[in-house]
């Protein structure tokens, strides 16, 4: 009888410190600041950063869930592989739909900032064209997609020299924007600034932190490529929510001293380009794009990871074609890989045919926010389910971290579907409903992978 050939896997290539830079760039902190600090500040004025602050706390709770779950139960399609394990196929089919559309659409909203920062810097006449902006958008997207293809490795060397840069400019401009006093008239004008009721302008603000705070999972994604003990993936995603989180509250204080509520709102597209307006001298307004772009390209790459090897083990598992699922000759998912590509690639070319780029990116910042949410509910539901039973993780871990994770964003998110205007509110309820016949066309075909649970 022949011997029994095992079967191939993604190579293990990541250590602690590769999982936790991979994950805080995913986080982008100065793209985040760009792209997200004033749409939360035009929602909730100067308790923007309570509202990020609170959002962190929930989202930890989801964080410590993965990490339990990436520990126990490691697997390239973390949160549908373990919503399919926990609830059936059709569950985690509908997950899949959720990581689908949001990572998508996150891609894309990536890479065209990425397109807007890098034509700014040569050739600022063609800045606002969106044509243009998708076109560099695309090339972004193959530039991303060709480093993943040399490797993790490569890639995680990358993401440490461009995090580390990045960090250094966001702290020299925070440092410079609590010294520079605002002028009084600059001041005067957040009074003119109408705001909702703190209530409901916390709330839409904490949903927009979802996309602040998003990211950090790409550590559960690479968990079948991390080496060392089990807990390394949970413990570089918790590390590095908890670090770049820190950096985010620090810089909002900093450049809500500088800036004002008026100020934000007028600029809610590029906030960081506000700041550096603030902080006075085209030497600060060239370094601040130029780490924006640093920034937003390695959140893009970092996206394009994740999603690549979701998209691997959706094929390994069957919601998607078979093909998807197969690794090259070096054990790469490059058929995962390129399918993304194209994917992504389209979409943003499709942009180029928008009046402008902001008007996609105000268009589905906030969509993509609530299917983030969605899928981090699911997923903290299905570590109560998964993790009940194991007596190696605290109580407080197997149930009340995780479920109050699950009800708190769940509440969040449907407060602020309520209160949103008619086109957002389509958008995020025609997603979330789509997600349905998806879930019925491809959970049929999903076969569930019941690895033995790590010790």
């Amino acid at each position: 009888m022949s011997a029994t050939v095992p079967r191939r896997a993604l190579p293990r290539v990541l250590g602690l410190f590769d999982v936790s830079v991979l994950a805080s760039a995913a986080m982008g902190p100065a793209y985040s600041l760009a792209a997200t600090m004033g749409p939360m500040v035009a929602a909730a004025g100067d308790a923007a950063t309570l509202a990020l602050a609170l959002l962190a706390a929930i989202m930890l709770c989801i964080a410590i869930s993965f990490a339990q779950l990436s520990r126990v139960m490691p697997n390239a399609g973390s949160s549908f592989s373990w919503i399919a394990n926990a609830f059936g196929p059709q569950a985690g089919s509908y997950a899949a739909w959720l990581l689908l559309l949001s990572n998508y659409f996150a891609t894309m909203t990536t890479a065209l900032p990425a397109a807007t920062y890098t034509l700014d810097l040569v050739a600022p006449q063609l800045a606002t064209s969106p044509l243009w902006d998708a076109i560099v958008g695309a090339l972004w997207i193959a530039a991303s997609t060709l480093l993943l293809y040399f490797g993790l490795r490569p890639t995680a060397f990358t993401t440490a020299i461009f995090l580390l840069a990045e960090l250094g400019v966001v702290a020299a401009s925070a440092i410079a924007a609590l010294v520079v006093h605002p002028a009084p008239e600059h001041l005067a004008a957040a009074a003119r600034v109408p705001l909702p009721s703190p209530a409901v302008g916390i709330v839409s603000a904490m949903v927009l932190a979802i996309w602040m705070t998003d990211g950090w999972e790409v550590s559960a994604a690479a968990s079948e490529e991390s080496t060392g003990p089990p807990e390394t993936p949970g413990r570089g995603g918790v590390y590095a929510l908890l670090a770049t989180t820190a950096v985010l509250l620090l810089a909002m204080a900093a450049y809500l001293h500088v800036g004002s509520v008026a100020g934000f709102t007028a600029n809610q597209t590029d906030a960081m380009a506000y700041v550096a307006d603030r902080l006075g001298g085209p030497v600060w307004h060239l370094t601040i794009v130029a780490t924006v772009l640093v920034s937003t390209a390695a959140t893009l790459w970092t996206t394009v990871l994740y999603l690549s090897r979701s998209v691997y083990a959706m094929g390994r598992d069957g919601v998607l074609p078979r093909a998807v699922g197969r690794l090259d000759a070096r054990s790469m998912p490059t058929n995962s890989l390129v399918l993304v590509f194209i994917g992504v690639t389209a979409f943003t070319l499709v942009t180029g045919f928008w009046p402008t780029a902001a008007s996609v990116l105000a268009l589905v910042l906030d969509g993509t926010s609530v299917f983030l949410g969605a899928l981090f509910c699911l997923s903290a539901l299905s570590a109560i389910r998964l993790l009940s039973a194991r007596d190696d993780v605290s109580r407080w871990q197997r149930i009340a971290v995780p479920g109050f994770g699950a009800a708190a964003l769940a509440a969040i998110i449907a407060v602020d579907i309520a209160q949103s205007d008619a086109v957002t509110r389509s958008i995020e309820v025609g997603g979330l409903a789509l997600g349905v016949p998806f879930a019925a066309w491809r959970g049929g075909g999903m076969r569930l992978r019941r690895p033995k649970l790590a010790s």
